[in-house]
């Protein structure tokens, strides 16, 4: 079973400079988070407030999940992109119908 996190939180700046610094970083810690049981990522940002950051995970387990949000190096990463801690959300599938 996946669980999915969410994580919610305001950009610290211009839409544009966010993108490069996620990029840059989710393209260097792919393998990383794939290896540590990452299975998608995925980000929206609100059309009516670009800085309004959604990122939905799939994880396998949510011990590899929290593990891998405690390593400094994705601390750092929150630090630079979000202007306050992000808020973080665990979810488990309800097994109800879906579509």
């Amino acid at each position: 079973m996946a669980y999915t996190v969410t994580i919610r939180g305001k950009l610290k700046g211009d839409q544009k400079s966010m993108q490069a610094i996620h990029d840059q970083v989710t393209g260097a810690t792919k393998e990383m988070a794939r290896a540590a049981g990452d299975l998608t990522h995925r980000v929206f940002l609100n059309p009516q407030d670009p800085s309004d950051f959604l990122g939905i995970d799939e994880w396998q387990s949510p011990e590899q999940m929290q593990a891998f949000a405690s390593n400094p190096q994705i601390q750092e990463f929150f630090g630079q992109l979000f202007a306050a801690p992000p808020e973080v959300t665990l979810w488990a599938d309800s097994g109800w119908n879906q579509w």
